[in-house]
């Protein structure tokens, strides 16, 4: 949630909404509350990974993605994500920069070490076992972050994940 000024006027913006604070502080809260129920705290999402129930090719602003559900996941900023392997063999979530998908993002072995956050830089999700979900990865600032999987990238397993403020 975001508080500022314009023209004279205590305007707040949560979650996509716009709205006009009260002069004191207790009308001020009340009316976040109201306005904006769950300011403060932060959601879970959950994307699936899973070549084999996920086949449509999915078309994003970076490039084509598949085998990931949602394909392109809108968030806030201190929102977490965990990433559950509904698939029979391992993958992982393993972050990359840039704005495209490229062909090989060249990643190491220590790339899928895992993290706790999305964000610029490297980060992942680490080894996701069949079944199995990883630790909540926490998204500390806005901007559009892909992923990939470290063994099915090649087969276009990828994703977008827009984290807003």
């Amino acid at each position: 949630m975001r508080i500022f000024t314009a023209e004279g006027v205590n305007v707040f913006y949560c979650r996509g909404r716009f709205g006009v604070l009260a002069s004191s502080a207790a009308a001020a809260a009340a009316a976040v509350v109201l306005a904006c129920p769950g300011a403060g705290r932060a959601d879970t999402f959950t994307v699936s990974l899973s070549l084999t129930r996920y086949t449509a090719v999915v078309h994003t602003s970076a490039g084509d993605a598949v085998g990931v559900s949602p394909a392109v996941l809108r968030i806030h900023v201190g929102d977490h994500v965990i990433f559950k392997n509904d698939d029979t063999h391992a993958h992982t979530a393993t972050g990359m920069s840039g704005a495209t998908f490229v062909d090989d993002p060249m990643w190491t072995d220590a790339s899928t070490r895992p993290s706790t956050t999305i964000g610029a830089g490297q980060w992942s999700s680490g080894e996701i076992r069949p079944g199995a979900s990883s630790p909540e990865l926490s998204a500390k600032g806005a901007g559009t972050f892909l992923y990939g999987c470290f063994f099915d990238y090649s087969a276009g397993m990828r994703g977008v994940i827009i984290v807003e403020p």
